[in-house]
């Protein structure tokens, strides 16, 4: 009984440590801006992909320091994706993003870091074979032919200049807002109850364990 006691007290110090550091992990790190975007308007389902395939389109001027881009499109369980962006027939920026997004509007693939502006990249999306048609948000655009293509709306994200915790002060304030009463103060309240939910569940276990 005395060594499940302390294999019990030792898996709580344990969890609440690691809880800890991984909140301070996520605190350090920095958000996601917004660089740049192709241009191309977001309309709510222009078409939709029932077998996957590629999609290369003009992506306008691609920023330096773009670490990820964002894709028009939509799905409950997305396939898997991959990206190029290409200047010329040289590839400036590639990435992927595995099977299993889904239910946002959109859908972020992460790539090696732009090290400068590159103004008239093309950017080809392919989407991999889908349970379930894939919804593009974009716009249809008119070709010298006289045909007529899709293009998705691309935004282009990176790095911003501060971290999560000194963003906590802006965080707080729009939380608080849209209340009654109303106020930055409402976060506080909040976090007291969520430390004694915490510390109220770490007494009952080791009450139960006396």
């Amino acid at each position: 009984m005395r060594n499940v006691t302390l294999s019990v007290r030792l898996a709580l110090a344990a969890g609440l440590t690691l809880t800890a550091i991984a909140l301070g992990l996520v605190l350090t790190q920095t958000p996601l801006v917004l660089a740049g975007t192709n241009g191309v308007p977001a309309n709510f389902a222009v078409t939709f992909l029932h077998r996957g395939g590629t999609l290369c389109q003009r992506g306008g001027t691609l920023p330096a320091g773009t670490v990820a881009i964002r894709v028009s499109l939509s799905a409950n369980a997305g396939p898997g994706v991959s990206l190029q962006a290409f200047s010329g027939s040289r590839t400036i920026a590639a990435g992927e993003r595995g099977a299993g997004w889904g239910t946002d509007e959109t859908i972020t693939v992460p790539v090696a870091r732009v090290a400068r502006t590159v103004g008239d990249a093309r950017v080809c999306v392919t989407v991999g074979q889908a349970a379930e048609p894939i919804q593009v948000n974009g716009a249809r655009v008119q070709t010298a032919g006289g045909g007529e293509v899709v293009w998705l709306r691309l935004e282009y994200l990176r790095h911003g200049a501060g971290s999560w915790a000194s963003l906590a002060a802006s965080v707080a304030h729009r939380i608080g807002l849209a209340h009654a009463p109303g106020g930055t103060w409402v976060v506080f309240p909040l976090l007291a109850a969520m430390l004694a939910v915490c510390v109220f569940v770490s007494r009952l276990i080791l009450s139960d364990l006396r």
